[in-house]
């Protein structure tokens, strides 16, 4: 892949949330913050109740987009834009209906109860839907990988918190 395609591509998604920052800063802020948390507070799971509130960022965020996704056609199903806006709700009632009544184990609420699980697919359907930002493999790289780098260091952090957890003697 091009390094210019890539830069081309990086500089749409920054004109974008440049552009609308109430709905894009919210967004990346809230995930940030959270991935911040648990890097400090690197002995607490995510749980349950992350995974409910990821499910409710994406269903918000669908609901949010939904018109956008409409504006001059119809809802006809085969349309990508449809099956974004559907695809992204269906998945957060799915997270909601899962957390509340905690049918995951606790390693998969610990995977799907990471932030990233909400920006990713927001930053994806909100960047296509509102801004024709194509729905691809480089969009979704250039937004994964800050979300990557966190969650590496988190899991790093994490490691090292019950290796060399505080009060214990090497």
């Amino acid at each position: 892949m091009e390094l210019s395609l890539i830069l081309h591509r990086m500089a749409q998604i920054m004109v974008a949330i440049i552009g609308n920052p109430l709905v894009y800063l919210p967004l990346i802020g809230a995930w940030f913050i959270t991935e911040l948390y648990f890097i400090i507070n690197c002995d607490e799971a995510h749980g349950h109740t992350y995974v409910m509130s990821t499910g409710i960022v994406l269903i918000f965020t669908a609901c949010m987009i939904s018109p956008l996704a409409v504006k001059n056609i119809s809802w006809y199903p085969v349309e990508l834009r449809t099956f974004v806006v559907v695809a992204m709700f269906l998945y957060g009632l799915f997270l909601v209906f899962f957390g509340i009544l905690k049918l995951f184990p606790d390693f998969l609420a610990e995977f799907f109860g990471d932030p990233g699980h909400a920006l990713v697919p927001s930053m994806m359907g909100i960047l296509y839907i509102e801004h024709n930002i194509a729905f691809d493999r480089l969009t979704f790289a250039i937004i994964v990988t800050p979300v990557l780098i966190l969650s590496v260091i988190k899991i790093f952090k994490r490691l090292s918190y019950r290796f060399f957890a505080p009060g214990e003697e090497e």
